[in-house]
């Protein structure tokens, strides 16, 4: 018998992207005791990825990374809205870490960049 898998995050990931870009938004989220599931896309997009992966997460929340951003986004949210969307590199464990936090429904912790700004990725 196999063991159902936990419900996760869905953190989709372009194909060119390295393995060691992801280490830090995967920490965030295994700090606060969400796990992740991982997938690579084709997809250059990462509004697209954060979108898709939200609907095929049971918890409703995905991640995109793409195109040096890293976007957490929620199955309610439209595609050009991400609820986070942030320069990849800049606070990737702080990202991984809001968007498990999204999930637990408690605050969510600021970014280290000045001013708490997001990387604008949508359509205004």
């Amino acid at each position: 018998m196999t063991k159902p898998t936990p419900p996760a995050i869905a953190l989709h990931v372009h194909l060119d992207v390295p393995e060691t870009a992801l280490t830090s938004l995967l920490l965030g989220m295994e700090e606060e005791g969400v796990p992740a599931e991982v997938t690579r896309r084709d997809e250059l997009n990462p509004l697209a990825l954060a979108h898709a992966a939200s609907l095929e997460s049971r918890l409703g929340i995905g991640v995109g990374v793409a195109l040096d951003y890293a976007v957490v986004t929620t199955e309610k949210l439209p595609e050009g809205r991400p609820y986070i969307a942030e320069w990849l590199g800049v606070s990737d464990r702080i990202v991984g870490s809001n968007a498990a936090r999204i999930v637990k429904r408690i605050p969510l912790r600021a970014t280290t960049r000045e001013g708490n700004q997001h990387a604008s990725l949508g359509a205004d």
